[in-house]
């Protein structure tokens, strides 16, 4: 009997001992649970507030990035032979000055102007294609020959359009070639600038149809960088730091704080890229604070543009920035004042 009632002794123990375990088990259990879900919650509350504080159309605007990057410096870089030296980068600048164009030319007309559209196009194009002519000799006076052609066939168009304000339906003609196609052209004259460079760790890089050595596509590359280094420079230092409004009439949220930052950060990119590449500090410096500050005097510009024609982008053919002009509107400023200050400056 007294092994028995042990036994039973032993079996009671056992059984509550098992009852504790499985009661233990089952609190872990539920703290593991409430420790996943406080972790889970915490996971959706931070990414709320990286959705709320990012901002708006940042995510689409870098999606973008990650594809039009490659595309461009495969165009910059891209040559099929010495005979049609920087054909398929004029070629991309031809048919985005097209789009510029039409995009121009349909903002002025919901405003209610009623330009020579179609010569106006035609002679962006043309701009574009002299530019590349002029650059390799070829044709060196088809700028000119641009020029005066639109100028006679659009007042011969006027006059048979019987045009009831000719004046201003030419004026916004001829600013839309001149500020879409002529300014864009130097994004070609840039390109071509003559001249080699090694630059690590491409030098000794030998790709088909690719030449990394290339002046003018490290130029073009140069320019492009530290003059939308200046519009990130700028949007997140204003963002953050920005108070003073600097130009509220045209554009309230631009800020004094981001100007400087965009030009802070202008010159930065300019020291790191074009020291890179070759171009002495001192010009890194001198340029890349010029390029940060005329590169936000042409945001500035087509933002007062905008205002005018009533709309908040010329176009959406890239996501999450706009359309040609909203993404090319610093570069309208910077690449001649970029050209001009690399050809006449800078020791040859």
């Amino acid at each position: 009997m007294a092994l028995i009632d042990e036994f039973h002794r032993a079996q009671e123990i056992a059984q509550e001992r098992a009852k504790e375990t499985q009661e233990l088990f089952r609190e872990a259990q539920e703290q593991a649970l409430e420790l996943a879900r406080a972790h889970a919650h915490e996971a959706r509350e931070r990414m709320r507030l990286a959705a709320e504080t990012m901002p708006p159309g940042l995510l689409v605007r870098l999606l973008s990035s990650f594809v039009g990057i490659p595309f461009s410096l495969a165009v910059s870089f891209a040559d099929i032979g010495s005979a049609v030296r920087g054909v398929p980068f004029a070629s991309a600048i031809i048919l985005s000055a097209l789009l510029g164009g039409w995009e121009f030319f349909r903002g002025v007309r919901l405003r209610g102007f009623r330009p020579t559209w179609i010569l106006g196009i035609i002679a962006i194009g043309m701009m574009q294609v002299a530019a590349w002519a002029i650059s390799v000799n070829l044709y060196p006076s088809v700028l000119p020959a641009v020029f005066a052609t639109l100028v006679i066939l659009t007042l011969i168009y006027q006059i048979f359009r019987r045009d009831p304000e000719p004046v201003a339906n030419l004026g916004v003609t001829f600013v839309g070639v001149v500020y879409v196609g002529w300014l864009m052209s130097y994004l070609i004259f840039l390109r071509m600038i003559p001249g080699s460079v090694h630059v690590w760790p491409f030098q000794n890089a030998v790709i088909p149809y690719f030449d990394m050595t290339s002046l003018g596509a490290w130029l073009v590359l140069y320019c492009c960088a530290v003059t939308w280094s200046t519009d990130s420079g700028a949007y997140f230092v204003g963002l953050r730091w920005g108070k003073t409004p600097l130009a509220p009439h045209i554009s309230p949220k631009k800020t004094t704080e981001g100007a400087i930052g965009g030009v802070i950060a202008a010159t930065t990119m300019s020291i790191l890229w074009g020291t890179w590449i070759g171009i002495p500090l001192i010009h890194t410096i001198f340029l890349g604070a010029l390029i940060g500050a005329l590169g936000q005097m042409g945001d500035l510009a087509e933002s007062a543009m905008k205002r005018d024609l009533g709309i908040k982008d010329f176009g959406a053919v890239m996501p999450g920035h706009g359309g040609i002009l909203d993404r090319f509107d610093s570069l309208l400023f910077t690449a001649p004042m970029a050209y001009y200050y690399l050809v006449l400056a800078l020791p040859r």
